[in-house]
């Protein structure tokens, strides 16, 4: 039996439909859309979603923690762990702005010291130095021993050439931790932009020490080794007549931690 060749036209319509819908299924940065299916009952509870998420951060599997959080943000999409968990894997993923806009949705809901470190950290790798100095601002306000947003806020300071006071917010960070590879990154950075070329030699030399492969807050933010070489052959002294910025904390005072220093973990 012969189809018509009206009906034959509408079948084939309706198949190139179908292919279409199926090849246009929306993705998350690569995660297929199954991953936020919501058909049925929740098969776990926030907190199961937030620990798998964890998990993959601490193996720095960002494909994986972008995925849980995915499936978990389909079941719980207001939730503060979740939103912050998935928009601290963009900032590792180089997706500064998404971290920033998922980041910014958990705040109102459960505003913490943490949080706000963590957007500030996506505004400073977006080069928003005025919003990422608020947010430090925010954050010691909440806690003042959560020395990330110390660290956070000598970067903005910095970025807006404000480096006596950077200086000041880093040693902040180190008096409570001495041991942190990213806080003497820091150091080394607010010194070379100061002029004290050989001060910033000092910190980042102790950065390497302590740890030379401590995990970068943001894919481009660059290793302390490479701060150092670009110091050693570009750092320009402060001009004549100018003092460069120096730190409270003595050098040879900090040095005479080194050996305890160098067992403490770093904190980022």
């Amino acid at each position: 039996m012969r189809v018509p060749a009206r009906l034959f036209v509408a079948i084939l319509f309706s198949l190139c439909l179908l292919i279409a819908a199926a090849s246009a299924a929306p993705t998350v940065a690569g995660v297929s859309s199954a991953a936020a299916d919501t058909s049925g009952t929740p098969p776990q509870d926030a907190a199961v979603y937030i620990a798998e998420a964890q998990a993959a951060v601490t193996e720095s599997n960002w494909t994986r923690a972008l995925t849980v959080t995915t499936r978990g943000l389909a079941w719980y999409p207001d939730n503060p762990g979740l939103l912050c968990l998935q928009g601290y894997t963009f900032r590792k993923m180089g997706q500064y702005q998404k971290s920033v806009d998922l980041v910014s949705r958990a705040i109102p809901l459960d505003p913490k010291a943490v949080r706000y470190a963590n957007r500030g950290y996506g505004y400073l790798a977006l080069g928003n130095y005025s919003a990422a100095l608020n947010d430090a601002k925010t954050g010691i306000s909440l806690d003042p021993t959560y020395t990330t947003n110390y660290g956070v806020k000598a970067l903005a300071q910095s970025g807006l050439g404000q480096n006596a006071l950077a200086l000041a917010a880093v040693d902040t960070a180190l008096e409570q931790d001495p041991g942190s590879a990213h806080y003497w990154h820091i150091k080394g950075m607010v010194l070379a932009a100061s002029g004290d070329c050989s001060g910033a030699v000092a910190a980042l030399e102790h950065s390497i020490a302590i740890d030379r492969e401590y995990v970068l807050p943001w894919p481009g933010f660059g290793t302390a080794e490479e701060k150092l070489a670009a110091v050693k052959t570009g750092c320009s002294p402060a001009p004549a007549g100018t003092t460069p910025a120096k730190s409270p904390l003595g050098w040879i005072a900090v040095v005479g931690l080194a050996g305890a220093v160098i067992a403490l973990g770093s904190r980022k």
